[in-house]
């Protein structure tokens, strides 16, 4: 059995990109793992022709109807074999050591359930995203502290609370999975580069960015609405977290969530306490 499934979806992706996609996890120095490839009802032949083009039989290739990507997504992890399941888009680059150094994080950190890294942007624009080595609740509520296609979670955990993507909220389904396991998961990234994202006017995540910024609105109200129903304190938490840099480090914010191993309760424990109320500066 491999350790790793790499999940990969695919719809009309250009020929080069896939290509450049798959190569990037074929030459990966891990190589204990199966690579699941999602054709989620491309209309263009050279999808499955550039698929087939390979002859390695790590490369396991399904197609099924065009749907949500995350509909594509959770058919994959029904297909997934593997204790560790890695994400990846078909137009990004993994650079050749991710695999590795993040089955290294995550088992020197068993209490960890998701690891992200930082990712180098490419394409229409240049530049390096740095997320947060550690992901609190808060941190989360701010804004999505993982990038999607970098990410490999623990299998067996995402399987013990039944959490699958939700089909209905993309371009944000990532968002709203990350938004439901960090009440019980425990997630962080790992300080480097490990993936390229290629940035192009096609990226679902920028020709849908006004849907992808209602529903990430709606997550966060969601996240709000599970700390406390009082609109004052929501204010209140909203202020402390206008500010980009860590949360614990303003000193604003006194909290702590505690949910139990069977996720059938919820118990929110300490105060929430404002020493200022003033917007910080960005």
């Amino acid at each position: 059995m491999p350790k790793i499934s790499v999940l990969m979806p695919v719809y009309n992706t250009p020929a080069k990109y896939l290509r450049e996609a798959i190569d990037s996890i074929l030459r990966q120095t891990y190589q204990d793992f199966e690579f699941l490839i999602i054709d989620d009802g491309s209309t263009e032949k050279h999808v499955k022709a550039t698929v087939d083009s390979y002859q390695d039989s790590r490369i396991k290739y399904f197609y099924k109807e065009n749907g949500d990507i995350g509909d594509a997504l959770n058919y994959g992890l029904k297909l997934s074999k593997s204790e560790f399941i890695a994400r990846m888009d078909a137009d990004d680059i993994s650079l050749p050591n991710r695999l590795q150094r993040q089955l290294d994080f995550l088992t020197l950190n068993p209490e960890i359930s998701v690891v992200g890294s930082w990712i180098r942007y490419f394409g229409d624009v240049e530049f390096t995203y740095e997320y947060p080595s550690e992901i609190g609740y808060l941190d989360m509520l701010s804004k999505c502290r993982l990038a999607h296609p970098s990410v490999m979670f623990r299998r067996k955990d995402f399987e013990k609370f039944g959490f699958w993507y939700n089909t209905y909220v993309s371009p944000a389904e990532d968002y709203e999975l990350w938004s439901r396991a960090i009440k019980v998961l425990k997630m962080a990234n790992i300080p480097e580069v490990l993936l390229r994202y290629r940035w192009h006017s096609n990226n679902s995540s920028n020709s849908r960015s006004e849907k992808q910024h209602r529903v990430a609105t709606e997550v966060q109200q969601n996240m709000l609405d599970f700390l406390t129903k009082d609109l004052n304190k929501q204010q209140q938490i909203k202020l402390t977290l206008c500010d980009d840099k860590r949360w614990f480090k303003i000193g604003l914010p006194l909290l702590s969530v505690a949910v139990s191993k069977t996720y059938i309760g919820v118990f929110i424990f300490g105060c929430i306490k404002i020493f200022s109320k003033k917007r910080l500066r960005k």
